[in-house]
């Protein structure tokens, strides 16, 4: 068969990913697809995001069409240059859909870990590499960094958190001042024994993130603060409150529209999850402790901007943690702005947050 004949698969974005929908396609049959050009928009449980092109090539064929749900590893559409006959392309289709197709990896389970009397839910990804500590932002988890995960546990050995009160950590909390999050944090670093680890934020993890290495600075070896430039661009205070006050699904709905540029990249599954969550009884709050707490605490942060190699990522869109008109950065800290995206970045534009990371750790880890 044609070795020049490319598939276009869906890809798994998360462990739990088993299908994802076509919402559009971004390339039209018989148009040139660059490197790294984006070709179809897929939706699943978790996000919605686009997959990009491994080459230089033409997409000759699209197989699935806009609204069709395809399992994880289906054929999506093909590429391939001009000089492939169409009957090669028929032939290359058919062969793959009457080819026995294998059961997906389901990859790889949660674990736990016990720190500072909270049970701690992680996800590890990547075996070998520089350590990526990946922390999620203010009623995240770490399901949100499913697709940016996948793509850097290919270089490097990658974790993502729950913070306590979040996702699959303990539901209550000890103590909520950032101070017991910073602590929890460099205590998780210990334990996974990273040494010096790149951390990756999210807003108020990112804050979390730039506080761990203004305090721990012998275990942060870069930061990638996401959707915040740390306490120079608080959180908008009635986001916070409207979060934790919505307990209907309109509510809800609205709420997290907020977060994206483009809204309907807020799913049903994704308030639906948000809802259960949030009907814990203690959670609400845990949340209002949480966000007194991150709000009373951004007086010495910004002193760790720079210290550490540092790169702040930004939607041009954001509504929650805007940098404004004019903005400039710390000296030493690189400032990445990008178009058509909300406070979300790394839901929004994963593949160029992958990226980011991966030149930022690749150029930050040490030499052997």
């Amino acid at each position: 068969m044609d070795e020049s004949i490319a598939p276009i698969l869906l890809p798994r974005w998360g462990i739990d990913m088993s299908e994802g929908r076509i919402v559009r396609w971004l390339a039209a049959e018989g148009e040139t697809v660059e490197a790294g050009g984006e070709i179809v928009e897929v939706e699943s449980e978790k996000t919605t995001a686009a997959i990009e092109a491994g080459q230089r090539s033409l997409l000759r064929r699209r197989i699935a069409q806009e609204g069709d749900v395809v399992p994880v590893g289906g054929l999506l559409g093909v590429l391939a240059p001009e000089s492939v006959p169409d009957a090669a392309i028929d032939e290359f289709v058919s062969r793959f859909h009457a080819a026995p197709r294998a059961v997906a990896h389901r990859g790889p389970d949660h674990e736990t870990m016990d720190v500072l009397g909270h049970s701690i839910r992680y996800l590890s990804m990547g075996d070998a590499g520089p350590p990526v500590l990946l922390i999620h932002g203010f009623g995240g988890d770490l399901r949100g960094w499913g697709p940016v995960q996948l793509a850097l546990s290919r270089r490097f050995r990658t974790v993502s958190m729950d913070l306590p009160a979040h996702g699959g950590s303990s539901r209550t909390v000890t103590a909520a001042g950032t101070d017991h999050f910073v602590e929890v944090i460099a205590q998780v670093v210990r334990a996974l024994r990273f040494g010096p680890a790149h951390l990756v934020g999210h807003s108020w993890g990112a804050e979390l993130a730039l506080a761990a290495a203004h305090r721990h600075p012998e275990s942060v070896a870069s930061l990638t603060l996401i959707g915040t430039a740390g306490p120079l661009t608080p959180a908008a205070m009635d986001y916070l409150t409207a979060f934790i006050e919505a307990n209907r699904r309109a509510d809800v709905r609205k709420v997290l529209q907020q977060l994206f540029f483009d809204p309907n990249r807020v799913t049903r599954d994704m308030v639906e999850e948000t809802l259960r969550y949030k009907r814990v009884e203690v959670i609400d709050d845990a949340l209002r402790r949480i966000a007194a707490g991150a709000c009373a605490a951004r007086d010495a942060q910004d002193r760790a901007l720079g210290a550490v190699p540092t790169q702040i990522i930004a939607g041009r869109e954001d509504r929650i943690c805007p940098l404004g008109e004019g903005f400039s950065p710390h000296d030493g800290v690189a400032l990445h702005l990008l178009d058509g995206v909300g406070h979300m970045p790394h839901m929004e534009a994963s593949a160029r947050v992958a990226a980011l990371i991966e030149d930022l750790v690749t150029r930050s880890a040490p030499r052997p």
